[in-house]
């Protein structure tokens, strides 16, 4: 989380990356170079360094599976036979033996427990601090007790985060709140994300807001077989063209890439209000400036980089950590706040969602494309051997 505010060659197999065009004009040598500042957060850090390099290798997914399919094509690799029970229900057999299944968009790997305790963000919360992995310290808030809320903010005397407890999707979620009305807003919103399968002594939680770099990493069994930085639609200033045509320009820049194309946001005035800006805004050259609050990588326009090969073995051991803190949990993913990549000094887990769709982690906008998909089987299989 922030913390300001081509055609397909004939053959092309489904799935595959076309390799990206050259660099359009305006990217290194053309491209204004990202003022950091005094001190930039970590997010603005990981553009400046690791995505403003590579802009144009943006990659040009020609096709994308769906979660579930991944998982089905992972299966047949393995030799699985697929049955189909519903239309979200299927098992896996391999040599006439039942391994595993899925269940929605879930796996076999994940107990009742497991999910009782992940659809909750204020339970989850609990289970790490219990098995004492650093989390951001919060507390669990009945809607209607709006002034509660008030006194748990003033007493932390500094920036909060407000979000529903169930739910996903970065629905709800506002960062950065040190204000009565800006709390209310963020009251307003959490409450407005409500599911309508979410469970009927609806909370919301409000918790310390601790700056760093969105990352979500999956962790199959003991290990991070997949790992993304996840950053917010952001645009930078030319001093000459106005926001509208920056982000406008952005997002035609994506339609080669079968993944981003349908994720991108319609860029309206109503939309840059959160970040006081507009279409007609113009920002000073050099300037970074991001579009929405959170790494929305569902429907905002945010993207995700394959980060997997820069995160210290200590981020690693964190993320599963917060696997281990669930009883019963054996895949799923675990969102980390990274001041940096390299060590786990003042890194915290935000999240453990075994719900989390994998494509991001297959189809990444930059970086290397992570086969979560065949983990997740190969541990089906060495569960089952047990």
């Amino acid at each position: 989380m922030p913390e300001t505010y081509f055609p397909i060659p004939g053959g092309a197999r489904r799935g595959a990356a076309v390799p990206p065009p050259p660099p359009p004009p305006g990217v290194p040598g053309g491209r204004p170079a990202i003022e950091l500042g005094e001190s930039p957060s970590a997010t603005v850090r990981f553009i400046a360094e690791h995505v403003e390099p590579q802009y144009g290798q943006l990659r040009r997914w020609s096709s994308t599976l769906p979660h579930h399919e991944l998982l089905q094509r992972a299966a047949r690799r393995k030799r699985m036979t697929i049955k189909k029970i519903t239309e979200s229900n299927q098992l896996f057999f391999l040599s006439g033996v039942l391994v595993g299944g899925t269940d929605g968009v879930i796996t076999s790997l994940v107990s009742h427990q497991a999910r009782r305790v992940s659809r909750s963000k204020a339970m989850t919360k609990r289970y790490l601090s219990s098995a004492e992995v650093p989390t951001p310290k919060g507390k669990a808030i009945n809607p209607t007790d709006f002034s509660r809320a008030v006194k748990y903010m003033k007493a932390q005397g500094k920036q909060v985060a407000v979000k529903p407890s169930s739910g996903r999707a970065s629905k709800g979620i506002t960062v950065n709140v040190t204000r009565e009305h800006q709390l209310r807003t963020a009251w307003q919103s959490a409450m407005a994300a409500r599911s309508a399968t979410s469970e009927s002594r609806y909370l919301i939680v409000i918790e310390e807001y601790t700056p760093g770099l969105d990352v979500r990493c999956y962790v199959v069994g003991g290990q991070v077989v997949g790992a993304v930085a996840r950053l917010p639609l952001y645009v930078v200033g030319d001093g000459i063209s106005t926001v509208g045509k920056l982000a406008d320009d952005e997002i035609a820049r994506r339609k080669p890439n079968e993944y981003l194309k349908p994720r991108q946001p319609e860029i309206t005035d109503s939309f840059l209000a959160r970040m006081d800006l507009t279409r007609d805004s113009v920002l000073p050259a050099g300037r970074l400036q991001f579009l929405t609050p959170i790494a929305d990588t569902a429907r905002g326009g945010g993207i995700a980089v394959d980060v997997l090969d820069l995160l210290s073995d200590e981020l690693k051991e964190l993320a599963v950590d917060g696997l281990w803190a669930i009883p019963g949990l054996g895949a799923a993913a675990v969102d980390l706040l990274v001041p940096d990549l390299g060590t786990a000094e003042g890194a915290v887990v935000l999240e453990v969602n075994p719900y989390a769709n994998i494509m991001q982690f297959h189809y990444p906008s930059y970086g290397e494309p992570r086969k979560v998909n065949d983990a997740i089987m190969e541990e089906i299989l060495e569960r089952a051997s047990r």
